[in-house]
């Protein structure tokens, strides 16, 4: 049987189909769950293998990016977001910007861009670490893999109050092409234990298929 990911679809999400896409070309039965029908009962957001918050502008970032469906996780479905963290879940763009709302990866937060503006680049270069051993970065520690970057609220920062970090590096930008002033050019990252994944740039709409397919293929291999 393959495995199963649930594809969250909010009013905004508009990366659903490239995400979609991914997903099933490294043998994945993905499938959409729409928000109305989770807060119906009539669909469960926990009833799959692995958990994909897509990228876009859900709920017009009403309140700041993601905040309204990070509001929404961790209340009306808490008890079935909290169960998909316990396995692998990712969360690209407006996605990561859920997760983190949601509280994922504990007391870090994403701003505006230190330019001020929407950044669009093509062809960003990302770094991943070496030392994570996350399943969504397997065999890829060391390696530069170039994906579009297309935010205007991802300038990642921990929160100095925070005691103890609560997340692990996953990417860096590449000095001196930090498209957004993100702390220590850090790019995306994932929980303590790895199981979750975020970041704010786009795999899934990479020229190069390898790169397209990496972290959706090793995603979807941890849960064969």
């Amino acid at each position: 049987m393959k495995p199963t990911v649930n594809v969250l679809y909010l009013p905004g999400t508009n990366c659903q189909e490239e995400t979609i896409s991914a997903f099933a070309a490294v043998g994945a039965t993905p499938r959409l769950r729409f928000a109305a029908d989770l807060l119906a009962g009539d669909e469960r957001l926990d009833d799959a293998d692995i958990l994909c918050i897509p990228g876009g502008f859900s709920f017009g970032d009403h309140l700041g990016a993601g905040a309204v469906a990070g509001a929404l996780l961790r209340s009306h479905l808490a008890d079935q977001f909290e169960a998909c963290r316990t396995r692998p879940l990712i969360g690209i763009c407006n996605g990561f910007q859920i997760a983190v709302r949601g509280g994922c990866f504990g007391k870090v937060g994403l701003k505006v861009n230190s330019s001020g503006t929407f950044r669009n680049e093509e062809n960003q270069r990302h770094v991943v670490d070496e030392e994570n051993d996350s399943p969504w970065l397997t065999g890829l520690g060391g390696q530069t893999l170039v994906f579009p970057c297309a935010h205007g609220e991802g300038r990642f920062h921990p929160d100095s109050t925070a005691s103890v970090a609560e997340y692990r590096v996953a990417l860096r930008y590449e000095k001196d092409s930090n498209p957004d002033g993100s702390f220590e050019n850090i790019a995306g990252i994932t929980s303590l234990d790895g199981l979750s994944f975020g970041l704010m740039d786009h795999p899934e709409r990479a020229v190069d298929p390898e790169v397209r397919l990496a972290f959706f293929e090793n995603g979807v291999r941890a849960v064969r």
